[in-house]
């Protein structure tokens, strides 16, 4: 669930005068004065316009990948967002509610046909009485008010993890210098950023326990910018999966620092590169991390409690693999593409494998059960093929 990325979106525009949101901006620039005052008045009023880091020099002396990259070439390096795992429980509430909205467009449904054909659902001759009267007229302002409700509102908050791009993706390239967003439109669309301007932010007297289940943030301030209660617009990501401490953050800023600053060959190959597969197995041990860092290494007690939460994992899963499903791969503008040195024949099919396969395995699976469970000959489908 893209919630973080939708926020700054929001940050960024202009709201009618003295709204919610209105007020919520001027708080947070009347925040943002005072810090600014009290760096001045403590002599550190430099920092204001001074980087966190420095992109050339080293904080780490080790480097780890994170477990977070999607492919790594001699060209570039695509690594994924932080909440791209954080997903499937919005699509189990608004499953729910689909189910309802199904529900009452059908009474209502059924209710019309009654009225119309003046037969009820036995076949029998039917006379509308008072209580069907107050049924009808319910259900008739009730379901418009709903189902609108639902495409005004409800829909927009659905699409932080479903109907939108499966994954947001952040690519280093190390030849044209550049730090690419993969984005859809309102999360701010797709982007592009000269590495030089790009600041990590990763305070120097951090606390290393403050950095477990971090992310590693990176900013650029932008000339785009409707807040009228700032200067300037904040752009950037969330990058990476949990970590285990703060040491264990830099040593993952330090892995894309390399390979930007010293080359593809100066860190090593990927323990294990992120699958773009949707999978309701992977979906389901995903899930059952909790978002910590870590996973099983956090002892056994936590073993145990995953354990007992099986059950909820299992559903919990189903909504994160139903998510996915309701998504689509999205690639770069062909520019970027081209930038890249990527092949135009292997990112067509790559595209129509990961959004039409899963499609494909997962009806056949369905099937498989369907037919396991009453008892039905798996052949039946390939028989109306001639097969």
């Amino acid at each position: 669930m893209y919630l973080m990325e939708w926020m700054v979106v929001l940050d960024h525009k202009r709201y009618k005068p003295g709204s919610i949101w209105d007020e919520q901006q001027k708080k947070n620039a009347d925040r943002e004065k005072k810090h600014e005052k009290k760096l001045s008045a403590q002599g550190l009023g430099h920092l204001l316009t001074t980087k966190e880091s420095d992109i050339r020099e080293s904080r780490s002396e080790v480097v780890d990948d994170n477990c977070s990259i999607y492919r790594k070439t001699s060209t570039y390096l695509d690594v994924c967002t932080y909440n791209d795992d954080k997903r499937g429980l919005l699509t189990l509430l608004f499953s729910v509610i689909c189910y309802g909205l199904y529900t009452c467009t059908y009474i209502l449904g059924f209710l019309i046909f009654q009225l119309i054909t003046g037969k009820d659902s036995f076949g029998f001759d039917f006379e509308p009485d008072l209580d069907f009267w107050i049924g009808f007229v319910g259900f008739a302002v009730i379901t418009p008010v709903v189902w609108g409700c639902f495409f005004r509102y409800l829909l927009k908050a659905w699409r932080l993890e479903a109907f939108t791009k499966r994954r947001l993706v952040v690519r280093f390239n190390r030849v044209t210098r550049k730090v690419y967003l993969l984005r859809p439109s309102f999360l701010g669309g797709v982007k592009a950023y000269d590495w030089e301007e790009v600041d990590a932010i990763l305070p120097k007297n951090m606390p290393n326990h403050e950095g477990i289940g971090g992310m590693l943030v990176l900013a650029v301030k932008t000339e785009e910018n409707e807040n009228p209660y700032r200067d300037f617009g904040v752009d950037g990501a969330f990058l990476g999966l949990p970590s285990r401490d703060y040491q264990h953050l830099l040593s993952f800023w330090e892995y894309i620092r390399r390979f930007m600053e010293d080359g593809a060959d100066a860190v090593p190959a990927p323990k294990r590169l992120r699958s773009k597969w949707p999978n309701p197995l992977s979906s389901m041990w995903t899930v059952s991390r909790l978002s910590l860092p870590g996973g099983f290494d956090l002892g056994r007690s936590f073993l145990w409690l995953r354990l007992a939460l099986t059950p909820v994992f299992v559903i919990w899963g189903l909504g994160h693999y139903a998510s996915l499903l309701l998504s689509y791969e999205g690639r770069f503008p062909k520019a970027i593409r081209q930038a890249s040195g990527e092949s135009e024949l292997r990112s067509w099919l790559e595209l129509l494998a990961y959004n039409l396969l899963p499609l494909l395995y997962t009806a056949v699976g369905l099937w498989l059960y369907y037919a396991w469970r009453h008892g039905l000959d798996w052949r039946l489908p390939l028989s109306y093929l001639g097969l």
